[in-house]
């Protein structure tokens, strides 16, 4: 007896636990101008407060923010295990949001928002990862925060995003949620990304630096030995010395400039960490990211 009411206090707990979650996905709390309902790493100014109140505050332990209702209850249960498999594993936060209004400029602000005025993200530089659904702008967008940006570089951040947009664009919003949290895992189980590279590929400009230094190398041991090669019995005193007059022929040859044309190149120097482009949000941190329309 005492067995069989054990286990229905546990499963009733579960039962509860689990409703909870559901429900609570959806729940805000009310920002004003009295409560912005902020963390005090935030400064608030004339320039962001509205940012902040058109924010949703939620309950950042949650982590699933289905307000465009995409995912059945059980579907959101499953992606909540996923989701916190993957914050323990890595120490990245991730949230996962869906909207079907956008109340901001772009999709990236409203996900740098949602992230910096929702107390996300895991140690002093609040490491962690939003991926948003717009059914309003039809555009999938991932936010990274601290090690984050280093982790997810362009690249991968573009890699993650392609391989589930057909997901979303046939409604299996479900699969492309639960393939897009494999796919980072994926990535942060591999590591960061290596200096001067595209996801272990070498960059031109990697390349170009390498092939400079073993040209420079090459040339410097050839001149070594042809110069070595080159001394005489006796110095020489004039150019002429060092010639075999029997086999050179000299013709006097004068050069006209008749045109000039200068090409120039520009070179962008976009603002990246370990090939991950950067912005600020509305709250001035620092975040990486990228959008796929689908």
């Amino acid at each position: 007896m005492k067995n069989s009411l054990k286990i229905v206090v546990v499963l009733l707990s579960i039962f509860i636990f689990n409703i909870t979650i559901v429900s609570a996905s959806t729940n805000t709390n009310e920002r004003t101008e009295n409560n912005y309902l902020v963390e005090d790493w935030v400064k608030i100014t004339d320039a962001n407060k509205d940012n902040i109140l058109n924010t949703p505050a939620v309950n950042a332990t949650e982590k699933i923010y289905d307000f465009a209702d995409l995912y059945s209850d059980s579907e959101e249960i499953k992606l909540y295990d996923e989701i916190s498999k993957y914050i323990d594993s890595y120490n990245m936060d991730l949230a996962i949001v869906t909207i079907n209004q956008n109340n901001k400029l772009s999709p990236q602000e409203y996900a740098d928002d949602f992230y910096d005025y929702n107390n996300f993200g895991i140690s002093s530089n609040r490491d962690g990862v939003l991926f948003l659904i717009d059914m309003q702008n039809r555009e999938l967008y991932m936010s990274t925060t601290g090690i984050s940006i280093e982790m997810y570089n362009d690249y991968r951040i573009d890699k993650a995003l392609d391989s589930v947009y057909q997901y979303m664009s046939d409604k299996f919003y479900y699969d492309g949620t639960y393939n897009f949290i494999k796919i980072i895992g994926d990535f942060a189980k591999e590591g960061l990304p290596k200096n001067n590279s595209i996801d272990g590929k070498e960059s031109n400009l990697s390349v170009l630096i390498k092939a400079m230094v073993i040209g420079l190398i090459v040339t410097v041991i050839v001149m070594a030995i042809l110069i070595s090669k080159n001394k005489l019995v006796r110095k020489a005193t004039t150019a002429e010395e060092y010639l075999n007059k029997d086999s050179v022929n000299i013709k006097k040859i004068s050069d006209v400039l008749i045109s000039s044309n200068i090409t120039k190149h520009r070179i962008d120097h976009s603002s990246s960490s370990g090939g991950s482009s950067t912005h600020s949000g509305s709250s001035g941190s620092s975040h990486g990211g990228g959008g796929h329309g689908f």
